[in-house]
């Protein structure tokens, strides 16, 4: 679990990243912006479903 917990995390940071260089680029085409969008959105997506607690967490609390 913990192998996946670090995947996550470093598909954040890489979506993120290369998410808003594409997007910021200047010469970026409508698709490269589109797709900027979607690999920011993604890279949120997942952020916020690692930040709520699974059933495990709540039932050892």
């Amino acid at each position: 679990m913990k192998i996946l917990r670090k995947i996550q995390q470093i598909a954040i940071v890489v979506g993120l990243i290369y998410g808003f260089w594409l997007g910021c680029n200047v010469d970026a085409t409508e698709r490269d912006n589109t797709s900027a969008f979607i690999m920011v959105a993604l890279a949120a997506v997942i952020g916020i479903s690692m930040s709520i607690p699974n059933k495990e967490q709540e039932k050892s609390l």
